[in-house]
């Protein structure tokens, strides 16, 4: 979502009980805020991509961490 949505999505976690959920903002930009949406779909999953990988360990720093 872009910056403009984040009091939306704030307030859907709210009422669905998840206050403070993830999200991953995008700046407002003409391809973010007013592309089709199989556009749209790509700028998500890769944004969504590189969430992932901030926060999944490679599996030897994982194990080193036992």
């Amino acid at each position: 979502m872009t910056e403009r949505f984040v009091g939306l999505a704030q307030a859907t976690y709210e009422s669905r009980r998840l206050p403070g959920g993830p999200m991953i903002v995008m700046p407002p930009t003409e391809e973010t805020e007013y592309s089709d949406a199989a556009t749209m779909a790509r700028i998500s999953d890769a944004a969504f991509a590189r969430f992932l990988e901030t926060m999944v360990a490679p599996r030897a720093v994982a194990r080193a961490g036992r």
